[in-house]
């Protein structure tokens, strides 16, 4: 078995890494910090891991990527690379916004249609989050880019399903996890995140069993059913004030 993982360098894409290799994965690992998936890969001694250098965001690499790709059969394809930015849409440079519209959304577009094309059978995961569910102000981008994310993956899953495609589109909404997140995106995070490793293994238990949804922890499905019925001023004004703190 082969596994796909994008944005592998740190975080839940490196977690996912370890803990996929310990069920004999061989892996395929992406990021643009190709001296953390060497280390990664001087790490794992059992499977075969294969480690690409690429910014999905530059065409001329996502090509070469794609031709790389094309040499190996994969049966887990995990789409995790993504980032974020805190703060006033208004006081964000746009040109951060559109790179993260074209890495959360155009990329991961682009690499599922290909893993369709290119798998004849396996799983599809698309790394979105718990603020897909709702409007999230102060990192209003995001939220919505990610929004996308959920939207496409539960769509295009049912797609398959009745095109009898024997491929599997799943979708993680992680909340807050203890990663580099927060400092990328510009943020102090006051709010206790899950640790890595747990949401990782919660995340690997739900891909055995192709959950459609992969809510990691007791407290984020709780909130995500809460949502549902609440007024969406309040919503608003619950999220401001938590994206606030950070």
């Amino acid at each position: 078995m082969r596994a796909f993982i994008t944005g592998a360098s740190s975080g839940i894409g490196r977690e996912l890494a370890f803990q996929l290799v310990a069920l004999n994965y061989d892996l395929i690992l992406v990021a643009r910090r190709i001296d953390r998936l060497k280390e990664i890969k001087e790490k794992i001694k059992d499977q075969d891991v294969i480690v690409i250098q690429s910014d999905l965001n530059d065409s001329k690499q996502f090509q070469n990527l794609i031709e790389q790709l094309k040499q190996y059969e994969i049966d887990l394809f995990i789409n995790n690379a993504g980032f974020g930015k805190v703060g006033h849409s208004k006081d964000i440079d746009t040109s951060q916004e559109i790179e993260m519209i074209e890495l959360n959304i155009i990329s991961l577009h682009k690499l599922t249609k290909f893993a369709i094309d290119h798998m004849k059978k396996g799983k599809i995961v698309n790394v979105s989050s718990l603020a897909s569910f709702l409007p999230t102000p102060k990192i209003a981008c995001y939220a919505a880019t990610k929004s996308y994310v959920t939207s496409y993956s539960l769509s295009l899953d049912y797609e398959l399903k009745k095109q009898n495609i024997p491929i599997n589109v799943l979708t993680v909404t992680p909340g807050p996890i203890k990663t580099e997140f927060g400092k990328v995106a510009g943020a102090d995070q006051k709010i206790k995140g899950m640790d890595v490793k747990k949401c990782v293994r919660l995340i690997i238990k739900g891909i055995h069993k192709s959950k459609k949804i992969i809510v990691p922890g007791f407290k984020m499905k709780l909130l995500k059913f809460i949502i549902k019925f609440i007024p969406r001023k309040w919503i608003l004004a619950s999220a401001y004030k938590i994206q606030s703190k950070k």
